[in-house]
């Protein structure tokens, strides 16, 4: 009797699940659209018709990638070939941001070049050559950019340079060339030792010149540059949201009547709880939302993947995969899916999916990604 029970239950829920996928592709099948590359950094088709009318009626438009491809800059540079906006939000901290944005408005090419081959990897994703394109863009075209994340483990030399041409007190311009000596003599070494950052030394010089008569911009940068280093420590991701949502919230009155683009990794701008399984947290999308939300505006999510060149497709996306070439682009409205949901009609089980239909309005399909590579130096 037992057995029979078993296999009667084994066979509902196998059904059920059947039921439930063959609704899931349903949706998906009824909610995609394709787009393909266009010429002149654009694209055609229904789906790119559809996200741009979305992107022109949205006043917070959030991109949720994957890093480190050739694509996805391209992407977000034919969005900003055909909508204006005010800002851009990027996964890097303040204070680089605006040191290489000061730089690329005021050096010479000569110049600029001479500085890119000195620090172009301490300039964390800005390293690479698609997405720091992309920035020389934006600062043509007069947006205004905001970094919002903590200090990179490996931008001290040009944090600290850039503070010591500035200083005026002997004793910290002394420290300064300490940190920079103990820096360099670190960079050789494998593994974690390489990243002065990290270091006992660097610890104690940051606690020595918080005592010391600091310019206020010094010593904003060096507690910035404190709290980085402890979030690198502890692998504190909950203390690097705080500090990224804080970011936001300080700087908050300067954009928040206005146009903004972000382009974080996907873990940060679901408008619900995060993307990642392990944890509950609210990250900056949620935020942003809220906000927008609370000024009786919109914000757009968007969630961009791809198929690498060695990449398994992640089984989660089945259904999506289902419907896609190896040529186009593919532009999901996951919206209809989230009211299924809600309305019990759809039950999905995979909790990264779920938070995925639930956090994002959109899933952008990229048939094929490639890698970016680091800024060519001549």
């Amino acid at each position: 009797m037992k057995k029979i029970i078993f296999l009667v239950l084994t066979l509902f829920i196998t059904n059920f699940n059947n039921a439930q996928n063959t609704v899931l592709d349903s949706l998906v099948q009824k909610n995609g659209f394709p787009f393909q590359i266009d010429k002149n950094i654009s694209f055609q088709g229904k789906g790119w018709d559809v996200l741009l009318d979305e992107i022109k009626q949205s006043n917070s438009v959030l991109l949720g990638e994957i890093h480190f491809t050739n694509e996805i800059p391209y992407f977000t540079n034919a969005i900003i070939n055909e909508v204006d906006f005010d800002n851009y939000f990027l996964e890097v901290d303040p204070y680089s941001v605006d040191l290489i944005e000061t730089k690329i408005k005021s050096l010479s090419t000569e110049q600029l070049n001479s500085f890119v081959k000195e620090y172009y990897t301490n300039f964390s994703f800005l390293q690479y050559e698609p997405e720091f394109a992309l920035f020389k863009n934006l600062v043509k075209r007069n947006t205004k950019i905001y970094g919002v994340e903590q200090m990179s483990v490996s931008a001290d030399q040009m944090i600290i340079s850039n503070l010591k041409e500035t200083s005026k007190n002997k004793k910290v311009i002394e420290i300064y060339d300490q940190m920079l000596h103990n820096s360099k003599l670190v960079t050789s070494k494998e593994g974690l030792e390489k990243y002065y950052m990290l270091s006992e030394d660097c610890l104690q010089k940051l606690d020595l010149l918080l005592k010391l008569k600091l310019s206020d911009k010094e010593l904003k940068q060096i507690e910035a540059f404190k709290l980085s280093r402890e979030i690198y420590t502890k692998r504190s991701h909950p203390l690097r949201i705080q500090l990224m949502k804080n970011i936001l919230l300080t700087q908050m009155p300067d954009w928040n009547n206005k146009k903004n683009l972000f382009k974080f990794g996907a873990n940060h701008l679901p408008k619900g709880e995060t993307i990642l399984t392990k944890t509950d947290l609210y990250d900056i999308g949620s935020l942003i939302s809220n906000i927008e939300e609370a000024n009786f505006r919109k914000s757009l999510h968007i969630m961009i993947i791809g198929k690498g060149e060695d990449e398994n497709d992640n089984t989660s996306f089945k259904s999506f995969l289902n419907m896609v070439n190896d040529e186009q682009w593919y532009c999901f409205d996951l919206r209809p899916l989230k009211k299924s949901i809600l309305q019990n009609k759809l039950k999905v089980d995979d909790i990264y999916l779920s938070r995925v239909i639930k956090g994002y309005d959109y899933l952008i399909y990229i048939p094929k990604v490639t890698e970016s590579k680091d800024i060519s130096i001549e």
